[in-house]
């Protein structure tokens, strides 16, 4: 069929209508300002590539998996349930739908034709920052907009270099005198070029005080947006007119192994999906439902905030095939994904994965904490092979075996063992897991293969001291650490939190100089110990101390608290002038009680 070329509005109507997406794409992943990129590409005549379109017809294409493009796209995958006209994924076309007998799916191209759907017809919305993602009124819904009153001559100085001033903003935003924000989808409306003309001099006479130069740019960007989208063949596109869906997924992937952009658990996405669908007896679409069971699972820990992506079904799946670990396109033969296929339909890994997360939630481990989802593989594999054990607190196994897997977690994921070559720790695992007894979770085995690799296992002194060295309230890896400092009782109850055995309201800056006439200097290094491993300890629920002075509060507490929390026995230490040296005894001895405890 050869190439093709067509304008941006000449494409626009067909999308959803007769362009759909097949199955084998990967979902819209490009953010605001790579939409605003390439519309700034377009307008400065810039290439943006070619697509690949694969027209069908017939009952061939009535039996395809078809997507629809994102028009009113939003950027989390977990917003307000009564957000119903928005997508983080490209829906699925239903099978009831009536297309026509004729359909073209994008096979290269998806990300652009996207872009230009929401940029022109669509919105993007977007959630600010630190507000919850179930709260409506955490999420702003933007169109894409252009300054007619920026000057397309001169380049921007920030990374994204744009002669042309594209941003997505509110409906309706405010407009000034070095400001005219045009929204980016009105060009639609105006069909010719002395349209385009006359609308620029209406919006020069609409402002007052416009210098001639003004009037220049509002002539100029409107013109030149009225021609990138109205005049120039902008999509230039080849037609692939073979039906054969082996053939196509050979393109997808040639088309996209290249470049960088799409991943190889993206790629065994879409051959999956190929091949799982193809299956005339029991077909399956991969695409939906890894999606949907990872969208599932998310959900369900909304406030842990795992958020799993499909990448690590997709890993956990190779595991517990037998297959390696790693991401190789040779491994995804027909042989290999009708086992996955089999795995998955019987819905046996889906439940270890459910399990795995289960147990990490009850470990208190949240996503913050999560700082490689590679270190829960081993753990779906366990589930697998060991046909889902109860691991309950008040089962014999459950007591056995969870502090045993706390024990790897935080030792792999404190000591970042996933940073390099984690598919060889993910199969030293399985291997070790495949010979351990009676459901047993095989800690020293997995530890000495890691060991082996050369990478730091356990908590040696040198290890503790770097870890307390690294890590402090701010840090990620702090509720592992002190995890491991009140082991082994964070693997049986998750009702744990952190506090500041020092208050932090006490020890601001501000309130140690203006209430208790401490030096600036002083001041700020008794600040910069507040957040200290030191003076964190793990409670089950937060202890107010109230307006009671700290070395009464803290004297009032029991023998079992001081032991407990390591406490320094010295009550000299609770006096405020002395907190740096709470903190250093209390620094030795929660290191010489971590080193014993694990030696």
């Amino acid at each position: 069929m050869g190439y093709q070329s067509r304008t941006i509005k000449q494409v626009l109507p067909d999308i959803n209508e007769s362009i759909f997406l097949p199955a084998i794409q990967r979902e819209f992943v490009w953010d605001t300002e790579q939409i605003v990129q390439l519309f700034d590409s377009v307008l400065r005549e810039y290439p943006i590539g070619s697509f690949i379109f694969w027209n069908l017809n017939g009952e061939f294409a009535d039996n395809q998996i078809k997507y629809y493009f994102v028009r009113n796209h939003i950027e989390d995958s977990i917003y307000p349930d009564d957000f119903d006209n928005v997508h983080h994924r490209n829906p699925k076309v239903p099978e009831y739908e009536q297309i026509p007998d004729s359909v073209s799916l994008v096979v290269d191209g998806q990300q652009r034709l996207s872009s230009f759907y929401i940029g022109l017809q669509g919105t993007y919305v977007e959630k600010q920052k630190y507000r919850q993602r179930k709260n409506p009124d955490a999420w702003t819904r933007k169109q894409l907009y252009l300054n007619l009153l920026s000057n397309p001559n001169n380049q921007t100085e920030d990374h994204l270099k744009l002669r042309y001033d594209f941003r997505f903003k509110e409906p309706d935003p405010t407009q000034s005198g070095e400001e005219y924000w045009f929204r980016v989808g009105d060009i639609l409306e105006i069909d010719t070029l002395e349209k385009a003309m006359t609308r620029a001099n209406e919006i020069a006479s609409e402002l007052e005080g416009v210098s001639d130069a003004q009037e220049h740019y509002i002539l100029k960007n409107l013109t030149t947006l009225y021609n990138a989208v109205h005049a120039r063949d902008i999509v230039n596109y080849y037609e692939e007119g073979n039906q054969d869906n082996e053939r196509i997924l050979d393109i997808f992937v040639r088309a996209n192994e290249g470049g960088t952009q799409l991943s190889k658990s993206e790629i065994l996405l879409s051959i999956a999906t190929s091949y799982w669908g193809s299956d005339e007896e029991n077909p399956i679409d991969a695409k939906e439902e890894i999606n949907s069971f990872v969208g599932n699972l998310n959900q369900a820990y909304v406030d842990e905030g795992y958020d799993f992506g499909s990448d690590f079904v997709l890993k956990s799946l190779l595991v517990v095939a037998d297959l390696s670990a790693e991401y190789q396109i040779r491994t995804f033969t027909h042989e290999n994904l009708a086992l996955m296929k089999e795995i998955w339909a019987n819905g046996v890994v889906q439940d270890a994965i459910e399990s795995t997360v289960d147990l990490i939630s009850d470990f208190g481990i949240t996503g913050r904490s999560l700082t490689s989802r590679n270190a829960l593989i081993p753990l779906v594999f366990y589930f697998y092979h060991n046909e889902n054990p109860s691991l309950t607190t008040d089962s014999q196994l459950g007591v056995q075996v969870r502090p045993r897997i706390l024990e790897w977690l935080c030792s792999a994921l404190l000591n970042s063992n996933f940073n390099s070559r984690p598919d060889q720790i993910i199969e030293d695992a399985r291997d070790a897991i495949k010979e351990a007894d009676d459901s047993q979770f095989p800690l020293e085995r997995i530890q000495r293969e890691i060991r082996t690799r050369g990478k730091a296992v356990g908590f040696s002194q040198e290890i503790v001291e770097d870890l307390f060295e690294e890590t402090d309230y701010n840090s990620t890896k702090i509720y592992l650490l002190l995890s491991v400092l009140y082991y082994p009782d964070p693997a049986h109850d998750d009702s744990y939190e952190i506090d500041h055995i020092f208050p932090r309201s006490l020890l601001e800056k501000d309130n140690l100089i203006e209430n208790y006439g401490f030096e600036p200097s002083k001041a700020e290094r008794y600040a910069s110990l507040r957040d200290h491993v030191a003076n964190l300890q793990l409670i089950e629920e937060n202890q107010s101390k109230g307006d009671q002075a700290f070395d009464e509060w803290i004297s009032t507490r029991s023998d079992q608290y001081y032991d407990r929390h390591h406490i320094p026995t010295d009550e000299r230490l609770y006096e405020l002038e002395n907190f740096p040296e709470f903190i250093e005894r209390r620094e030795e001895m929660l290191r010489d009680h971590i080193i014993s405890t694990f030696s």
